[in-house]
């Protein structure tokens, strides 16, 4: 499904694009399966800290919990059940605040010194992060790996960048379609594998390593490096420089765009209404994320709490929810995005299932069935928000040289590519530190009911307020058969 719309390339311009997008995919596949592995067992691996440093005062555990305590004692709140919602809502905080301030740095490199180069040394980051997530045998540790990790994590923001690289204004949505896909299918495999290496403790298995400080769920740390170093020998071999691809002799299929007056375009000039265009999709992008991402991340404890899910189950649940995200991928933002429906229509139809979905959580009545429905829409919307935000957010500029005449405007947005995607992820960044932390005292202080409600209301909210503001764009325009190929 990921690679049916790569058609076979046919000259060398369609032959290096095809290399790219294949390129990309399974490296962002992997690295995807490597990050997801974790997600099933948040709230296992904070009552494991409990256990080894609860009791140590000294501890960073201690300390961090302590926090939450008096905090949860603040609100009037009784009882420690909850406690554990809000720490792992401050950990995924942690991790997404440190995107954000690491993106658009990320992306000003990249524009420097090309993408692949800082792709390799943030596969660097990445490899350091699980190798300390191996030997955490302390919580301070552990907070160490997400910390390296937060602050090197560039394979999305990369994979977007040089898929935009590579594609045209037409093209572009079926081509980010790919990191969706690759979401879809990480967050179906990935769980379920972490939920499954739970099962093997390095300790028991090779006895000689005991004087190593590693603990229980060393074992899914371990596969996770396995796969970065995968990763990075497969990026270091295959991939291909994509900066400054369209203004190459190879990219090129027409002469370089020119204002009316016949002077050269500044590669680095960004028109007044760019950087509204900008802000604007990059307010959407947080917004969503704020809520969604918070509400998402309080789904693992909702199941373990009012279900008391294991493992396995929980990974089950993420499988299934990857597995419909993928298909909507493949059937639906593949095959539509742009060509027949706007990328604006898709983002609203995403953001209003996401509504239905926690509605469902909220109002629904408290079974299995009614939880997997939910999730069913939350997949809908995994696969279509962020995919068409980020098309947009990857264009903008584009209409505004083509209306002033000066032609499709490829070459002029190349150069600040990275840094324009780096600002727009960072926003959505934002979103997703700011939004565990309050979905979670939401669900702790109000209930998971109400929690979800509230989620449901904003996010119906937004959805309208998409097709109010945003422009609907225009519909696809023919272009030269040396363009397809993209």
């Amino acid at each position: 499904m990921a690679t049916e719309k790569v058609k076979k390339p046919a000259n060398p311009r369609a032959s290096f694009i095809h290399k790219t997008l294949i390129t990309v995919f399974l490296a962002l596949l992997i690295d995807i399966l490597a990050f997801t592995i974790i997600l099933p067992l948040y709230p296992r691996i904070l009552a494991h800290y409990e256990k080894v440093d609860g009791a140590d005062e000294a501890s960073l555990y201690y300390q961090i919990r302590t926090i939450v305590q008096r905090f949860r004692e603040s609100l009037g709140i009784e009882g420690t059940r909850l406690d554990i919602v809000l720490f792992g809502g401050a950990l995924g905080s942690m991790f997404s605040f440190l995107q954000f301030v690491s993106s658009p740095a990320i992306g000003r490199l990249s524009d420097k010194y090309g993408r692949r180069t800082i792709l390799l040394i943030s596969m660097v980051g990445n490899a350091l992060s699980m190798l300390l997530w191996i030997f955490s045998k302390s919580f301070t540790t552990f907070v160490l790996s997400r910390i390296v990790g937060g602050l090197t994590e560039g394979n999305v923001q990369m994979s977007i960048a040089m898929i935009s690289d590579v594609t045209t204004t037409e093209t572009r949505s079926r081509g980010l379609a790919l990191v969706g896909i690759a979401f879809s299918l990480g967050f179906t495999v990935g769980p379920p594998l972490g939920a499954y290496f739970t099962s093997y403790h390095l300790h028991d298995a090779f006895p000689s390593l005991s004087w190593l400080p590693i603990n229980e769920y060393s074992s899914p740390a371990l596969f996770a490096f396995i796969l970065i170093l995968i990763e990075t020998a497969y990026l270091f071999i295959a991939l291909p420089e994509t900066l400054n691809f369209k203004s190459s002799p190879l990219g090129q299929t027409a002469p370089p765009p020119a204002t009316p007056t016949g002077l050269p375009k500044s590669a680095n000039s960004q028109p007044p209404q760019k950087t509204a265009s900008l802000t604007l999709l990059s307010t959407i992008h947080f917004l969503f994320l704020f809520v969604f991402s918070g509400m998402e991340f309080t789904l693992t404890f909702l199941t373990h709490d009012r279900f008391s899910f294991s493992h396995a189950q929980q990974g089950r649940l993420l499988g299934l929810m990857g597995i419909l995200s993928a298909l909507v991928q493949g059937g639906y933002v593949r095959r539509y995005a742009h060509k027949y429906v706007p990328e604006r229509d898709i983002v609203a139809q995403g953001i209003a299932a996401a509504s239905a979905g926690l509605a469902v959580v909220g109002w629904g009545d408290k079974t299995v069935r009614s939880l997997y429905l939910a999730a069913a829409f939350l997949a809908f919307t995994s696969g279509t928000v962020v995919t068409s935000l980020t098309a947009l957010a990857s264009g903008v500029g584009k209409a505004e040289e083509e209306k002033g005449g000066v032609g499709k405007g490829e070459v002029g947005e190349e150069k600040d590519q990275g840094h324009v995607l780096g600002k727009f992820r960072s926003a959505g960044q934002l979103g997703r530190c700011l939004g565990p932390i309050f979905a979670c005292s939401a669900y702790w202080v109000l209930g998971g009911e109400t929690a979800y409600r509230a989620g449901a209301g904003a996010l119906m909210v937004l959805a309208v307020l998409v097709v109010l503001v945003v422009p609907k764009g225009a519909k696809k325009v023919p272009v030269v058969s040396a363009k397809k190929s993209a």
